[in-house]
C-alpha cells in the first residue's frame, strides 16, 4: 500500500524560499564600540551578549548566544568589515554562526570554535582563504530539533564540511568525532583529522550507528541492465523540514539516497511503478516495529508503507525511485484486551 500526500510544487517553492527552523532572518545588527578600544558590543535583548575585539590579527568572538545574520548589503556593520584578520576564535559559548557572519575575509586562514556551536549556513565562512584551518574543540555537541526531527550542532558542522569539501582543513578533538562525521555523509570528508590522535572513546548520547543498507528488486525489471542503489545520507535543512512536516507521530530513523539506473543512465521515473526490497539496518530493528519511508519527490512528498511482514526488511512500491527518502517508524503495544485474552488462553 502506499499513501500519497500531495504537495503542491508552489508550496514547496514557498518552503525553499523561506528561513531555515530556528535561523532568524538577516537583521544587519549593529555592533557599539567601547571606547577607545578595538572592541565591540552586540546584544540582542534577549540571551545573546556578545564581545568582538581585535587584538593584532585575532578576532575574538566572546561571550554567549548567537552571532547574527547579515546580507550583502550590510556587511560592513560588521565590526571585523575590511579588517587584516587571518586568525578568528570563537568562545563555546557561542551558539551559532549566522549568515555571511565573516564572508569574504580574503585573509582569513585560521578558525576556532567548538564542536556545540552551529553553522547556519555556509555563507558564513564564503570567500575566505583557500586552506584555511577550522580547528574544531571539543566534544560537547548541542542540539535542537527541527520540527520532530533531532539536528544538533555537529549536523551542521558536517554539512559545512561538505559544501567546501577539499578546500578548507578540518579538525576535530578525537577519531571518534572524526568517525561520527564521516559515517553521516557520502563523499567522505578530505582533509579532516582528529586532534588527538591518542584517544578513542565512545559518546552514549550521540553514538555512532551503522545505518547501511541494501536494495534490490522484487518486481521483475523492465530492462535487465537496471541495478538499484541505497546509501545512507545527511540531508538539508529543506529535506528535514518537509520529513518533520510529514512525520506525525512516527520517529524518525535516518535519511537515504536511493536510485536505479541502467546503460541509459539514471532513471528518475519508471513507466510503471516496481517493487523494492531495502534491508532495515541491524541497529534499527526490533520485533513488531512498522516502518514507513518519507519519499520526497518532485513536487508531491509520498509516504510509502512497509508491504511485507518481516521485521529485518522494509517492501515498498513506487514508480520515482532516484530521489531522497526518510526511513521512520512506530512501535505499538500489544492492547490491554490482546493481553488479557491471552492470559486468559
Amino acid at each position: 500500500m502506499k499513501r500519497l500526500l500531495h504537495i503542491l510544487t508552489a508550496y514547496l517553492l514557498i518552503l525553499s524560499l523561506t528561513v531555515p527552523l530556528n535561523v532568524m532572518a538577516a537583521d544587519n545588527s549593529v555592533w557599539i564600540q567601547q571606547r577607545g578600544k578595538e572592541e565591540w558590543r552586540y546584544k540582542d535583548g534577549m540571551e545573546t551578549d556578545l564581545t568582538a575585539k581585535i587584538q593584532g590579527e585575532t578576532l575574538y568572538i566572546q561571550g554567549k548566544g548567537a552571532i547574527p545574520n547579515y546580507d550583502r548589503d550590510h556587511l560592513g556593520n560588521r565590526p571585523w568589515h575590511n579588517k587584516q584578520i587571518r586568525s578568528l576564535v570563537i568562545s563555546d559559548n557561542v551558539t551559532s554562526i549566522g549568515t555571511e557572519a565573516f564572508s569574504n575575509m580574503n585573509e582569513l586562514y585560521h578558525v576556532t570554535m567548538s564542536a556545540g556551536t552551529f553553522i547556519e549556513s555556509p555563507t558564513a565562512f564564503s570567500g575566505i582563504v583557500n586552506d584555511c584551518t577550522f580547528e574544531f574543540m571539543g566534544t560537547n555537541i548541542r542540539s535542537r530539533d527541527i520540527g520532530n526531527v533531532p539536528y544538533n550542532s555537529l549536523d551542521s558542522i558536517a554539512a559545512f564540511m561538505q559544501h567546501y569539501n577539499g578546500t578548507f582543513y578540518y579538525r576535530l578533538a578525537n577519531y571518534y568525532m572524526v568517525g561520527w562525521v564521516q559515517n553521516s555523509v557520502l563523499p567522505k570528508i578530505d582533509k579532516l583529522s582528529p586532534s588527538d590522535v591518542h584517544t578513542t572513546y565512545s559518546n552514549p548520547e550521540y553514538p555512532i550507528q551503522d545505518f547501511k543498507s541494501s536494495l534490490e528488486f522484487i518486481s521483475a525489471k523492465p530492462d535487465s541492465s537496471m541495478h538499484a542503489h541505497i546509501t545512507s545520507k545527511q540531508q538539508g535543512i529543506k529535506a528535514l523540514e518537509i520529513f518533520s512536516m510529514v512525520l506525525g507521530d512516527a520517529i524518525y530513523a535516518t535519511a537515504y539516497n536511493m536510485s536505479v539506473s541502467s546503460f541509459d543512465g539514471m532513471i528518475t521515473q519508471t513507466d510503471e511503478p516496481l517493487t523494492y526490497q531495502m534491508t532495515i539496518p541491524e541497529s534499527l530493528q526490533y520485533p513488531g516495529r512498522q516502518f514507513s519511508l518519507i519519499q520526497l519527490g518532485d513536487g508531491v512528498v509520498n509516504t510509502l508503507t512497509d508491504e511485507d511482514q518481516n521485521d529485518t526488511t522494509m517492501t515498498f512500491t513506487t514508480d520515482y525511485p532516484s530521489t531522497v527518502y526518510a526511513l521512520i517508524y512506530r512501535d505499538f503495544s500489544p492492547s490491554s484486551e490482546n493481553i488479557a485474552t491471552e492470559f486468559l488462553q
